[in-house]
């Protein structure tokens, strides 16, 4: 029997979904991969951190896999100040 795979973005929809309006939404506590840096998206350091983010994160998806716990990798989100 094949067992289906967690998928955040369908579990926590509402936290997931842009809405045509600005609104604030409380995400509850949780644990997340981040990285840090200056510059734009397109530059060459942050190209060379999302690869480095996404080789680890591709890496705990398969260690869990293994155990029985897949999960479908959720989208990039991000935060930029400028």
């Amino acid at each position: 029997m094949k067992q289906s795979k967690l998928d955040l973005t369908k579990e926590y929809k509402t936290y997931y979904t842009a809405k045509a309006t600005s609104e604030f939404v409380e995400i509850g506590e949780g644990k997340f991969l981040t990285i840090e840096g200056k510059g734009t998206p397109g530059g060459d350091e942050f190209q060379a951190k999302v690869r480095a983010l996404y080789s680890l994160v591709y890496g705990i998806k398969m260690l869990m896999k293994k155990e029985g716990k897949d999960f479908i990798v959720a989208k990039l989100e991000g935060k930029r100040y400028g």
